[in-house]
């Protein structure tokens, strides 16, 4: 487990943005990789393809760069963090600079969770049209800001870009614009190295472009130049649409520009993404806790969904944690949730932050501290039936097992929790181990494991692993029709720092 580091003084530990064209033509990968701001990113994480609609997450905050920019860290326990990643796909970091590369956290903390990162390449108003004038200039410029971008997010380690125009484009400069956003496209499907390409399968990494790197448009600009948002895929804004993988729809819809767009789009109406604005400027129900019904919307026509700026649980409420369980457990009935599909996998559940910084159960380092790059895998923090009183989970920061924060499983009767959605799949034998402690009276406790029904049996498996049980349980063996309950006791190895370690 590594210790969060105490930030280096100087520029070269933060991540930045370009904001000029010259910043973006001169830009050229560091020596070293922590020189201009740049540790080493995670890999992406297998994560099983999904055949429903999508969600992408669009990160805005106060111009950006704010706490999250420093590669080490702060000490700022309280910064905004996001930990809700289950029921999202991709992850764009948005500024207003010209190029925004989404800091190492965020990169780090989707990754581990399976979850696309894109930057965002935005021009407006009237700097920005002189930055498409250069950028337009002629083929040989659209190639070298291709070139550019595709080396940025090489560099960094994130999958693709949303590319938003907000200036008007002169309509002869149109086709130069369209083979910006497809070569851009082509690019970033193809931007694995020759050593990854070499050691991978061809249909492995035909997988890994369709499903990972993405270019997404944002509606702005239309087929003829002008700045005009269409709030729906049209005739208007169709051709960059089909020259990358998707559209962020503008937020002023409205049901009738849904029926509309996912008529447009015909077979690619998942690469549609509707834009949900939770501040609710000029958008559907308003927003804020009401975003809920927007979503609802949106997924009654099939549509995938652009949630943006969910920052406003920081910035706008008093109490952060219960914003988020509020807004979130609002979304969560339209989400899809997926968890990873590969082993090994640990988890302390800790969110990338807190007042100490523990290992093994204990207590290495006193201090607030805040770095996505620890966070590690998170839970469904958004439980069915919680509002019912039967129990609830919550962030415990005052100990852990490793890193800043452990879960805590608050119950008042017998309660079943779903932690985790995974699609594991493994022939060896399975070692599970379990590290807990109570603050309260011992009870029973179990882990369940659901195993998907196989071709050689319908019924579905349910490992019971079993770290205490009541001794006045005589449930065992029960199990519903069609299911089949395999008990799995694990017993108590030793008591390292007043956490039991069962296996």
């Amino acid at each position: 487990m590594a210790l969060p580091l105490k930030r280096f003084k100087g520029s070269s530990e933060e991540v930045k943005a370009l904001s000029s064209w010259l910043e973006l033509m001169v830009w050229r990968k560091p020596a070293m990789d922590i020189d201009g701001g740049v540790g080493q990113a995670k890999k992406l994480r297998a994560r099983p393809a999904s055949s429903h609609p999508r969600t992408l997450v669009c990160h805005d905050m106060k111009g950006g760069y704010l706490d999250d920019r420093f590669v080490s860290g702060t000490n700022n326990k309280d910064a905004y963090r996001f930990y809700h990643w289950s029921g999202v796909d991709t992850f764009v970091y948005f500024s207003h600079h010209l190029v925004t590369i989404p800091p190492l956290g965020w990169i780090n903390a989707a990754h581990l969770h399976g979850v696309t990162v894109l930057g965002t390449f935005i021009t407006e108003w009237e700097a920005g049209s002189a930055v498409c004038k250069k950028l337009l200039a002629s083929e040989e410029t659209v190639a070298l800001a291709v070139r550019q971008l595709v080396c940025i997010a090489n560099h960094h380690g994130f999958e693709g870009w949303l590319i938003n125009i907000e200036n008007e484009v002169p309509i002869e400069k149109i086709p130069l614009m369209l083979k910006f956003v497809e070569d851009l496209t082509k690019a970033m499907r193809k931007r694995e190295t020759d050593k990854e390409t070499e050691n991978a399968g061809e249909d492995k990494v035909k997988e890994d472009n369709d499903n990972c790197h993405r270019v997404i448009w944002y509606d702005s600009v239309t087929e003829n130049g002008e700045l005009k948002w269409q709030n729906a895929l049209n005739s208007q804004n169709y051709a960059f649409f089909d020259a990358c993988d998707g559209i962020f729809l503008n937020y002023t819809w409205t049901e009738d520009h849904l029926d509309h767009s996912r008529k447009a789009a015909g077979g690619r109406h998942r690469d549609v993404f509707v834009g949900l604005d939770i501040f609710g400027r000029n958008f559907y129900a308003g927003g804020k806790y009401d975003t809920w019904k927007a979503l609802e919307v949106v997924r009654k026509h099939d549509l995938s969904a652009a949630i943006f700026a969910p920052g406003w649980t920081h910035e706008t409420q008093p109490d952060f944690m219960e914003a988020e369980r509020r807004l979130w457990g609002s979304l969560a009935p339209f989400l899809t949730h997926r968890g990873i599909q590969d082993l090994p996998f640990t988890t302390s559940f800790c969110q990338g932050s807190g007042e100490y910084f523990f290992c093994k159960g204990k207590m290495e380092r006193e201090g607030p501290w805040h770095n996505l790059s620890l966070q590690h895998l998170q839970p469904l923090w958004s439980q069915e039936g919680e509002e019912e009183g039967s129990g609830c989970l919550s962030l415990v920061t005052q100990e852990a097992y490793n890193g800043g924060g452990c879960l805590g499983i608050t119950t008042h009767s017998s309660t079943t929790f779903r932690l985790m959605v995974c699609d594991l799949e493994w022939t060896r034998p399975l070692r599970v181990t379990v590290a807990y402690k109570w603050s309260s009276q011992p009870t029973a406790l179990t882990f369940l494991c659901h195993l998907s029904p196989s071709s050689s049996s319908l019924k579905q498996k349910i490992l019971e692993f079993i770290c205490e049980k009541d001794k006045e349980d005589k449930t065992d063996g029960d199990a519903c029709v069609g299911e089949e309950v395999i008990e799995c006791p694990l017993e108590v190895s030793h008591v390292e720092n007043g956490w039991n370690i069962s296996l």
